[in-house]
C-alpha cells in the first residue's frame, strides 16, 4: 500500500493545480453544537502494519480512527452511529470480515463497509462480490481509491 507521508501532503497542498481532488475534498465533518467533529472511520485487521500504515494515512486525511485487531475487539465496543464508517479485511482468522459487518448489522450497529483484501481467490471474489460493501479493494491500493470509498460511505451514514 502507498502511504503519501506528510511532507508530501503538504507540498501537494502547496501546488493546487496538482493536489489531487480526493485529497482536498475528504474530509467529511459534521456540526455538532456549533463544533466540527472529524468523520469516524473504525479499522480492523489482524496485520498491525496495516492498522499503523491507515491510522497515519486517514488520520492525516483528517478522520477520527480507531483500529480494532480483529472481530471481537470491534464486536465488543461500541460503534458510533452516524458520520462514520468502516474498513474491514476480509481473511482473518478469528472470523471473515463479511461476518462481522453481518454481525453488525444484525445487532442494530451496521454502518458502511469497504472491504480490503490481500487475497485474490474464486472464493473470496464471490464472498465481496455478495456483501453489501461499499468497495472492495485488494492489496496493496492506492491512498485515492480508498478515500474515495470512505467519502461514499461516509455520505451514506452522515
Amino acid at each position: 500500500m502507498r502511504i503519501v507521508t506528510s511532507l508530501a501532503r503538504k507540498e501537494a497542498a502547496a501546488r493546487p493545480e496538482r493536489a489531487s481532488k480526493s485529497a482536498k475534498s475528504k474530509v467529511r465533518a459534521t456540526k455538532v453544537v456549533g463544533t466540527i467533529s472529524p468523520a469516524t472511520v473504525l479499522v480492523v485487521d489482524d496485520d498491525p502494519s496495516v492498522l499503523r500504515s491507515l491510522k497515519r494515512l486517514l488520520s492525516a486525511s483528517g478522520f477520527h480512527v480507531t483500529t480494532f485487531g480483529g472481530p471481537s475487539e470491534l464486536l465488543a465496543s461500541e460503534t458510533p452511529r452516524t458520520n462514520a464508517c468502516m474498513v474491514v479485511d476480509i481473511d482473518m482468522p478469528e472470523m471473515n470480515g463479511i461476518e462481522m459487518c453481518e454481525m453488525l448489522k444484525g445487532s442494530g450497529r451496521g454502518l458502511p463497509a469497504i472491504l480490503i483484501t490481500g487475497r485474490t481467490d474464486a472464493k473470496t471474489r464471490t464472498l465481496a462480490a455478495q456483501s453489501d460493501a461499499v468497495a472492495v479493494l485488494f492489496k496493496p491500493f492506492e491512498e485515492e481509491p480508498l478515500l474515495d470509498a470512505i467519502a461514499r460511505a461516509i455520505a451514506l451514514c452522515s
